[in-house]
């Protein structure tokens, strides 16, 4: 069988990750290749987005780039391998490459330099993006001859519109930060010497001071609405998860923190909510 992405067993890990102030921190670390995305890659995020999510410790997760770039989309090499074998494609992790938006903690992405096809893909997977001002954003698919992978179609879609989703599917062309962040790309656009400081920051916020209970079903709510065709199920579905909030725990410290005017303590969330199923009706 044909060895489609190079042995790297003797390089240092592909993903590092850290824990700060109740944040988890997850690095893309193939910075010679400007963290080009492989399927070991792969696996290694989401096995250490699987630790994030059983981990107490971590409220919040921010993913970040080693290097000159956030992730500079599939590794070439592996690309070429696989044309040349006809489309044969070994290793592949078998989780769905959406797999972030089932973690049931919130997810920030902080993008400086290029992000490009999965590696766009999977910043779309995070919950909000920050960007510093020399981010370059790209889906070069058509210049490869290929489609729009990985549902990018569909989650672009829903980020900016349809027309700039054509637009930035069917140009390939590259932008930058400031575009991003006028199309609703990303959430907030730093100066590139302060993306990790300002991103950390805003997780350091929501670990300290919201809910953990109420972010993971937040993020639930967000995800099951989006495939929702009307407005009646996310109303009634509000109207339960409602019913559960104002008999549990964390609405009850969030009144008496206000009335106290103490610092919040919310417990962490229990290891059995650790995942969310992002798609129920799909």
């Amino acid at each position: 069988m044909t060895q489609i992405w190079a042995d790297e067993s003797d390089q240092p890990a592909a993903i590092l990750s850290d824990i700060r102030e109740g944040v988890g921190i997850i690095k893309l670390n193939r910075p010679s290749r400007l963290n080009a995305w492989t399927p070991a890659m792969g696996t290694l995020y989401f096995n250490t987005l699987d630790a994030m999510a059983a981990d107490p410790l971590v409220r919040a997760i921010l993913v970040i780039g080693e290097g000159r770039g956030f992730c500079a989309g599939a590794d070439m090499a592996g690309l070429s391998n696989i044309a040349a074998s006809g489309g044969q494609m070994t290793g592949r992790d078998g989780r769905p490459y959406w797999y972030a938006m089932g973690i049931g903690k919130p997810i920030i992405a902080a993008i400086h330099g290029a992000c490009y096809g999965v590696g766009l893909q999977q910043a779309a997977c995070c919950d909000v993006r920050f960007a510093s001002r020399d981010a370059k954003f790209c889906v070069p698919y058509v210049k490869r001859g290929l489609i729009a992978e990985l549902a990018l179609s569909w989650q672009l879609n829903r980020l900016i519109g349809v027309g700039r989703t054509t637009d930035m599917l069917l140009s390939a062309r590259v932008f930058g930060g400031e575009e991003a962040l006028a199309i609703g790309l990303v959430n907030q656009l730093c100066e590139p010497e302060e993306l990790f400081d300002r991103a950390f920051a805003y997780c350091r916020t929501i670990a300290a001071e919201n809910s953990p209970w109420a972010m993971r079903m937040v993020k639930q709510q967000i995800y099951h609405d989006l495939m929702s065709a009307s407005l009646t199920q996310p109303f009634d579905r509000a109207g339960q998860l409602l019913q559960v909030a104002v008999s549990g725990p964390d609405m009850r410290e969030g009144i008496t923190a206000f009335r106290e005017k103490r610092p919040l303590n919310f417990p962490p969330l229990s290891p059995d909510l650790a995942k969310l199923d992002p798609w129920p009706e799909g």
